[in-house]
């Protein structure tokens, strides 16, 4: 008896845990694509990145903590940063091949909307292994508390940092491939840079209101973006003269 009382407390708290990471990262999703309804992507793409996205969080853990190894705390600017751009190529990664590679990727939105997608992704998997280390050392208070803090901070992070590479994408889509290529590079080392400089203005940051206060820059970057994006609307495939 004692034995399923645990199993069904075990199995609440991982189902709490999973609705508690998904749904935030779903209601940012269902969000962008309104940016891109007038020709929305394939559902089937779109869950794939997402759930790409969620895997490539186990990519980065062990990464991560090799790249802990190499770096010391005595360097916290560079291990920061090194962190970030484990996280950044990850989250590209995830959707390059499959989805930046397939047909369906045929206008300037569909980076930022698939790139954003596998971010949510990631944003809800990291959640959701949040929530289960708070739900184990903290108890339900301390992970509902967290979890709001994620929810309006961390995952914007993610979707801004790799808004910001599928911006880059729209902008050089109908450029040469070398552009293409130094655009990516450009929009990864930018979102690095941004996630870098995140991680380090909350370290050592107390209270969810002064976390909260550190996000406020971020919500003017959404603004930003969603003005980028009705640009990118608006490019059209260059007339060829020939």
């Amino acid at each position: 008896m004692a034995e399923t009382i645990i199993n069904s407390a075990t199995f609440k708290t991982l189902l709490i845990a999973v609705a508690g990471g998904i749904i935030p990262s779903l209601i940012w999703l269902w969000f962008w694509l309104q940016e891109d309804k007038e020709s929305p992507e394939p559902a089937g793409l779109l869950i794939i990145s997402f759930c790409l996205g969620m895997a490539a969080v186990y990519l980065v853990l062990p990464l991560q903590k090799f790249s802990v190894l190499l770096v010391p705390s005595s360097q916290p600017t560079l291990q920061a940063t090194l962190l970030a751009v484990i996280e950044e190529v990850a989250k590209f990664a995830a959707v390059f091949v499959i989805a930046l590679k397939s047909s369906y990727f045929d206008e300037p939105m569909d980076g930022v909307i698939y790139l954003v997608t596998a971010a949510l992704g990631f944003a809800a998997m990291e959640n959701i292994l949040y929530l289960l280390k708070d739900f184990n050392h903290g108890g339900s208070l301390v992970a509902l508390l967290n979890a709001s803090s994620r929810f309006i901070g961390a995952t914007i992070l993610h979707t801004i940092s790799s808004a910001i590479v599928g911006i880059t994408i729209a902008f050089s889509f109908y450029q040469s491939r070398i552009t293409k290529f130094v655009a990516v590079l450009l929009g990864l080392a930018i979102a690095s840079l941004l996630h870098a400089y995140f991680n380090l203005s909350i370290m050592g940051t107390k209270g969810t209101l002064n976390v909260l206060i550190a996000f406020t820059p971020y919500w003017a970057a959404i603004i930003g973006i969603i003005v980028l994006l009705e640009l990118i609307k608006h490019i059209k495939r260059p007339v060829n003269n020939a």
